[in-house]
């Protein structure tokens, strides 16, 4: 690899230069990559500089199986029969849940901004549909991520319901890790929103974050929703909305789109997990009071809310590999705005690669901070992505117990 050219890169949020690759009238800087009319993403590459590949092979997605308490639909499992047996979702409630249409603004949002070099008209529309009436912006600024402990007693306001302890402006600053919604993404999307508007730095950088921060909010609610579904049934249909749109399993959108369009086994698994819960929910249809359900429903639903779990950190860890994968293609302001997504999306996997491996994570954890990554980090943190997550089971995974019912 070291006898190829491939030219580190450097970002901000104001000017980022990719030094070695003007664009094609010999400027550099902001416009780079998109001279002349082409989309950022229009597959031609800014005069000198040279697309490279790394050298990875693809994972090995054949020696993956379903564990002995995962939920497998239909087939020979240790559940008993119940509705999510037929493969697919069949509502808790008749409504079509609100995260279906968050989704559906998300898509708007990616129509505007992605596929092309926004305007500031552009960021203008996309504000609205992110801050449409019960839309993405409502519930990110009230978002937990059940991954970290729950808020102390003491701290919670007895004036606001239990999912909604975010809101509590205390609570945002004491715990920044559980109160990730209005503490760590929505800062991100404010800020990427508030410099496409003004025109300030490269727009495609501005799209980048955006987009890779509401997939991050998408992947949280999809776990969050699945465990407010013990006292509240009506997040059991919330939290599939949230990773497909509420879609059949074949047609996915928003995150799970991507996730599929790279891995259909990821997305089944997924999808199996959340069916899991579906079947859980189906065995005990009216209990909302986490003690009611008794050990054996207690445990039926931590199994399933595990499965999920590491089906959704697998399906985040191909996303993550996939645009570390392409990277090294992209020149100019394409190589920004790709960079710009990493580091918005690669953290998002450092807790809980952590808590498998402090050696690999370390790695990973290195390139996010990484300004000039080279061609060798990139295929090191391929790597160690692998090591890390080989599959949507992890039979060594410590199950996250009442840090969310």
């Amino acid at each position: 690899m070291a006898s190829r050219r491939w030219i580190p890169i450097t970002t901000t949020l104001t000017t980022i230069l990719l030094a070695g690759c003007p664009a094609d009238d010999g400027e550099t800087g902001d416009d780079a990559g998109s001279s002349g009319g082409e989309s950022a993403d229009s597959g031609d590459t800014t005069a000198g500089c040279e697309p490279m590949s790394v050298n990875v092979g693809a994972p090995d997605e054949a020696a993956c199986s379903p564990q002995a308490s995962d939920f497998t639909p239909g087939g020979d499992d240790m559940w008993p029969a119940c509705v999510a047996d037929s493969g697919e979702w069949t509502a808790v409630l008749e409504d079509p849940p609100g995260s279906a249409a968050r989704v559906d603004a998300y898509e708007m949002i990616q129509t505007l901004l992605l596929g092309h070099t926004p305007t500031a008209d552009d960021f203008l529309n996309a504000r609205t549909q992110y801050a449409l009436e019960e839309g993405l912006e409502s519930r990110l600024q009230r978002r937990e991520d059940l991954h970290y402990p729950a808020i102390d007693a003491a701290d919670q306001d007895p004036g606001v319901e239990f999912d909604k302890q975010c809101t509590v402006a205390g609570n945002v600053e004491k715990y920044p890790d559980r109160c990730a919604g209005p503490s760590k993404i929505a800062p991100i999307i404010n800020d990427a929103f508030a410099a496409g508007m003004t025109g300030e730095g490269d727009p495609n950088v501005h799209a980048a974050r955006i987009d890779a921060a509401i997939q991050w909010f998408l992947f949280v609610s999809a776990y969050k929703e699945a465990a407010s579904c013990v006292q509240l049934p009506e997040d059991c249909d919330a939290h599939k909305g949230y990773y497909d749109g509420a879609n059949p399993r074949a047609t996915p959108e928003g995150l799970g789109k991507h996730i599929r369009a790279i891995s259909p086994m990821a997305h089944d698994a997924i999808i199996d997990g959340m069916l899991g819960i579906r079947c859980w929910r189906d065995l005990y249809p009216d209990q909302v009071v986490w003690e009611d359900f008794g050990a054996e429903g207690q445990a039926a639903f931590q199994n399933a809310h595990e499965q999920l779990d590491n089906a959704l950190h697998y399906g985040w860890a191909r996303l993550v590999r996939q645009h570390l994968e392409d990277h090294p293609m992209a020149c100019g302001s394409e190589a920004d705005a790709s960079w710009a997504w990493i580091q918005v999306a690669g953290p998002v996997l450092d807790r809980e690669a952590g808590e498998r491996d402090s050696g690999q994570a370390a790695t990973l954890s290195a390139l996010w901070a990484n300004t000039a990554p080279t061609v060798a980090d990139l295929e090191g943190a391929i790597a160690a992505i692998d090591a890390l997550f080989p599959c949507p089971q992890c039979s060594d995974c410590e199950v996250t117990v009442g840090y969310g019912y």
